[in-house]
C-alpha cells in the first residue's frame, strides 16, 4: 500500500497536471478554430528560416 507521503506527492502531482492543463486549454481552443491551411502556414512560418549570408571576393589587385 502506499504511505502518507507517497499518496501527498501523487496528490501533488495531478494538481500540477490540472493546473498546466488549464493554463494550457486556451491553446487547443485557438488551435481547433484554426482551419486546416491556416495550420499548415503556421507551421511552415515557425520553422527556422536559413540565413544568407553574401560574401565578397576581393581580388588582390584591388
Amino acid at each position: 500500500m502506499f504511505n502518507e507521503y507517497e499518496v501527498y506527492q501523487m496528490l501533488k502531482l495531478r494538481q500540477e497536471e490540472v493546473e498546466r492543463k488549464a493554463q494550457d486549454a486556451w491553446k487547443l481552443e485557438d488551435w481547433q478554430k484554426d482551419t486546416f491551411c491556416q495550420r499548415i502556414v503556421k507551421k511552415f512560418n515557425s520553422r527556422n528560416k536559413s540565413t544568407i549570408v553574401k560574401t565578397t571576393y576581393e581580388c588582390c589587385s584591388c
